[in-house]
Order: structure tokens, then sequence, then C-alpha cells
């Protein structure tokens, strides 16, 4: 028998590794090939205890085989198991750097976390569920019911390890299979803050490792306009000044972290088409650099423009597609602002409150844009309506004028020519003149005719001054007719006064 050289068995090896490293469950190792085939033949006992026994190579050629399935899953970052792995890790130190030793604000835990993981030429392909861990691990509920909050136990960190578990099973089975808010202002947030209350139903609120108050914690306790991870007693309530003044502030960074991230990805896509940046990475660094410089000035109400840098950043991850220019930044940052004012008294200290903000901001902002534009379409069939109709009103009248001149008619053109139709409007009751179609100074011609024969030939009455008028009282005869015109009555006069 020919056996295979070395060089060809290992080039099979590779085969195979290649063959089945996307789906390990269908994978089947050489060694068991080879035992299924022994089973199966007719050769010997000897032959088939031989080929049941490989060389001691061929394992070793198996373990690296899954090795480097193993590490081509790690390296790639898509794999669930590896992305659940992630989510914890992130989550592990945005917690410890934002509790252990001197504490951190959680705004600026997370940003660090997400661009450490960003910069890393080993981790890029890890940004996303690293975003999604440093969400988790940036939440103020935690340990917060225990009486000394400084103080960071073992318990902690099984509690975060639980939470990270569910947001990892809401990211991977139901956000990025079904596609949900692909592309929309704090997806990450929104999948942090829809785990976060599902843990908080099922297991920190029942077993009391989280306040039930802390759903409506600032409706019955004083809390910093846009700082939801503070509170006071009600003797040192702010002034009014100072409230407007950090809600302004907190507005304004919303505005500029969305607007400065949006409009530097579009002006790198703009010049640079092939070549896109990330989404995530590109928001997060400036909010921690806009976060470190406002930290340098020592202003008192710092940590409310730290979480307008976060709301702002998280809009600013959106998609091009979903937010293709700077005016549309503008807006989806101001509406986002809006409603991070006013969720201040509520879900206090939660996970992914930002990024749930930023995404209600945006989802809000496409309802009213729809709205309008539907508004606006209505508006415009409507107009096209009634142009149709008067249209049709106008060509209908046209058709009835044209109708009403066809039967009318035509003026003579002589003078000697007398109309020979007499046309009668419907509705009129009083009799219309021969002459009523002629024109003014036609009937004048026309009659001045008529008077100039009649002189002519001697038939009618002439135009003298002394003749009298007739009058259809009166009566003539031949034998009074020299003497002038008398009336009928006398001549009845004349006879009874005979008789007498």
């Amino acid at each position: 028998k020919k056996y295979p050289s070395s060089n060809t068995f290992k080039h099979k090896q590779a085969c195979t590794c290649n063959r089945y490293s996307h789906n390990p469950r269908n994978y089947t190792s050489p060694t068991m090939m080879r035992k299924r085939k022994s089973s199966d033949s007719s050769n010997s006992d000897e032959e088939s205890v031989q080929a049941a026994e490989p060389p001691e190579g061929r394992d070793d050629d198996d373990v690296k085989c899954m090795r480097t399935l193993f590490l081509d899953q790690l390296g790639q970052g898509k794999a669930r198991w590896v992305q659940c792995i992630t989510i914890f890790v992130a989550a592990f130190l945005s917690y410890s750097y934002n509790n252990v030793g001197s504490k951190v604000n959680v705004q600026v835990s997370i940003m660090t976390v997400i661009v450490i993981v960003g910069a890393s030429p080993y981790c890029k392909s890890h940004l996303v569920p690293a975003a999604i861990g440093a969400l988790v691990g940036g939440q103020n509920v935690i340990a917060a019911t225990t009486d000394n909050e400084n103080t960071v136990y073992a318990t902690n960190y099984l509690w975060l390890l639980l939470l990270s578990v569910v947001v990892s099973l809401v990211w991977c089975f139901v956000i990025t299979p079904f596609k949900v808010l692909d592309g929309s202002a704090g997806r990450l947030g929104t999948t942090t803050f829809i785990g976060m209350n599902i843990t908080m139903l099922l297991f920190f609120g029942p077993l009391g490792v989280v306040q039930w108050e802390r759903y409506i914690l600032g409706v019955y306790q004083v809390i910093f306009i846009a700082e939801e991870d503070t509170t006071l007693d009600i003797t040192n309530v702010w002034k009014w000044t100072d409230e407007a003044e950090l809600a302004i502030g907190y507005c304004i960074s919303v505005v500029w972290l969305g607007v400065a991230g949006g409009a530097i990805r579009i002006a790198h896509n703009s010049t640079h088409p092939p070549e896109a940046l990330n989404n995530v990475l590109v928001p997060s660094l400036i909010a921690l650099t806009s976060m470190l410089l406002i930290n340098s000035t020592g202003y008192k109400h710092a940590f409310g423009l730290y979480n307008g840098f976060a709301v702002g950043a998280y809009v600013a991850m959106a998609s091009l597609q979903k937010i293709p220019t700077v005016k549309k930044f503008i807006l989806v940052s101001c509406t986002a602002a809006i409603w991070g004012l006013a969720l201040t008294p509520f879900f206090v200290g939660f996970a992914g409150k930002s990024g749930f903000t930023a995404m209600l901001g945006h989802t809000t902002f496409e309802s009213i844009e729809r709205l309008i534009k539907k508004c606006m379409q209505q508006r415009l069939s409507r107009r096209r309506q009634e142009e149709n109709q008067m249209r049709l009103a106008n060509d209908t009248q046209q058709q009835q004028h044209q109708e009403q001149q066809s039967l009318q008619p035509v003026a003579p053109t002589s003078q000697d020519e007398a109309p020979s139709l007499m046309i009668h409007h419907p509705h009129s009751h009083k009799p219309q003149r021969e002459n009523s179609v002629l024109l003014k100074h036609q009937r004048r011609q026309q009659s001045r005719l008529r008077h100039y024969q009649d002189q002519k030939l001697g038939d009618g009455p002439s135009l003298d001054s002394n003749s009298k008028l007739q009058h259809r009282g009166w009566s003539v005869t031949q034998a009074d007719s020299a003497d002038g015109w008398h009336h009928t009555l006398e001549s009845h006069q004349d006879n009874s006064n005979n008789v007498v």
C-alpha cells in the first residue's frame, strides 16, 4: 500500500478545519471518521485494530485544529459565546472603574472603556458588545441600598454577572436576529435598558437588591435636573436659577455632541467614501474629551453636562442612512434633550438610560417628520382635487356658453336684410320686438330708410308740421275730410239734436 505523504495529510486536515470553522456543531474529528470507516470495513481484526489506533501525531493535529477554530471565533467576535464574554468583561471594567477606590462619574467610566477597547488593534471587532458591557457596568443601582455604598462586595459582581447574562441574551437572541432598531440612535443603550428592566422585575426587585422606588425616585425626593445619579434633602434645594442654568447647559451639551459627532462622520464619508469612520468610537472619543475639558474647569454642574454629552454621543452613533444631514442631527439632538429633561425623575440610576433617551429622541423626530409629510401630502391632494373641480366647472361653463352661442342667429351683414329668426329666452315673460336683435344705429338707419321710401311713394303720412296726429278715438270719413278730423261722439250728439 502507498500511504500519502505528510504534506498531503496536513493539507487535508487544514481543509477539514476550514470547512467546519463556521459551524462547530457539524465538525467531526478525523479520529471519529477513521473509527466509522474501520467499523464498516470488511478487513481482518488486526487491520481494524490498527486503524482504530492511529499514530499519536493525529490527535495533536485535532487539538491544533480545534485551537485554531477557537482562536478564529475569538478574534472575529461574531460568535454568541464570544459576545457574552465580551459584555461581562467590559461590564466588570466599567463597574470597577466607577466604584473601586475613588469614585468616578458613571459616564466618564463608560466612555473610557469604550475608547480603550476601540483603540486596541486586537479588540476592534469586539467594540459593539464591549460598548454594551460598558453600559451594563455604568449604573448606580447595584448595592445602592447597603449601609456603606463605598464598600464593594463580591456579591455585587455576582449581580453584575446576572445582569450581563440577561442583557447578552436580549442582544444575541432578540435585537440582533430581528434587527430591532437597526441604525437608530441609542440602539446599544436601549438593549441595556431593556435587559436592566427585565432583571429588575425578575430578580433585583423581588430579592431586594434594588429598591422599587428607583422607578419614580425623583417624584418624592429632590434630584438635580439632568443629574440622574445624585439626590439631595429637601432642605438643600437649589434655586430656580441654578436649575435653569443646568437645564440650558444640558441641552447645549446634547446638541454639541450630537452635531459634532454627526458632522465629522458626514464630512469624512464625503471625502473618503470607501473608508467610513467607526460610528461608536468617534462619538465616544469626542464625549470623553469634552468631559475631561469640563472636569478641568471645576464647574459645579459638571455631572449634568456629562449626562448631556453621553446622550449626544448616542445620537451621533446613528446610521447616516437614518440621519443623513447635519440639520437632522440638530433636530434629533434637541428632541433627545427634551426627553432627557423629562425623564430626570424616573428610572434613576438605571443602566442604559442615556441611550434609551437618545432612542426616544430619534423615534419621536421620525414620527413627527412622518406626520408632517402625511399632512402635506393630504393638503396637496386636496389642492389637486379642488383644482380639478374648478377646471371641470370651467369646462362645463364654457361648453354651455358655446352651445348657447351656436343656437343664437348670426347678425345680418347688409342693411336691407332683416333678421329671419326671433330668439326668445325661455325665462323671459315679455315679448321681444322685431328689431331687438339689431343694433341701435342699424335700427335708426332702417327707420330712416322706411320713412324715405314712404315719402317717395306717398303712401304714408308726411312729416310736415301742419299735419295732425290721428288718435284711435277719432275717425274720419270722405265727407268730412275737408273739414278735418272729428270725434265719433260729436256725430252722435248732432244726430240727437236733430231728432229733438
